[in-house]
């Protein structure tokens, strides 16, 4: 084999085992952690997060759990569980397996989904937040520090409470999640328009 196809192939090798390697994680120590929170404002412990892509088409038509699962498409090994790690609750930290995400698998914007259950597919709460894109923002190796500053929500907000890692309470922003949308208002007042023209005809 020459030289330069030794070289070339060390290098696409080089691309598939470190061109996306993320670390995804909202836990920056006792000043800049931002907790996820339940609708109530409790810390959540037992919840499930991952990145990958989500259809935000089918955001409005969202009803469960099952439907945010369908929704959302996981990056290889790219999911962990929210709960307490180091002094705080509501904290996740997790990296996806690579290649899937590389420069040439993956281009468009990464999304990431966190859910109070085990699963999404459990879920009765959730978030939706964009975090970045590939490949135009492509690391070697990248760790994402989410936040209300770094991501845009589309499900759940950014609030702040008062939670209490340590000795002092300490009042910061969390991820506020949002119950999972029932059948819109429009889609009801339109079903029932149309049993009262079933009823008229009769």
């Amino acid at each position: 084999m020459k030289l330069k196809h030794v070289v070339a192939t060390l290098a696409a090798m080089s691309v598939s085992a470190f061109g996306a390697s993320i670390t995804v994680t909202n836990n920056q120590g006792p000043v800049n952690t931002q907790s996820v929170v339940d609708n109530s404002g409790a810390a959540v412990d037992g919840g499930f997060a991952a990145i990958g892509t989500f259809d935000i088409a089918q955001l409005a038509t969202l009803s469960s759990g099952a439907d945010l699962d369908a929704a959302f498409s996981i990056f290889d090994g790219a999911s962990g569980t929210v709960g307490t790690q180091t002094i705080f609750n509501g904290v996740y930290n997790f990296s996806n397996d690579g290649s899937d995400i590389g420069a040439t698998g993956f281009s468009g914007p990464i999304h990431l989904v966190i859910g109070n259950g085990a699963d999404l597919a459990s879920s009765t709460e959730a978030a939706i937040l964009e975090i970045g894109a590939f490949p135009t923002s492509e690391p070697a190796v990248s760790t994402i520090f989410v936040n209300n500053t770094t991501a845009t929500p589309f499900l759940g907000d950014f609030d702040t409470f008062t939670l209490q890692p340590a000795t002092v309470p300490t009042q910061n922003p969390a991820l506020r999640l949002a119950a999972i949308p029932e059948p819109s208002s429009s889609l009801l007042i339109g079903l029932a328009g149309l049993s009262l023209l079933i009823r008229r005809r009769r």
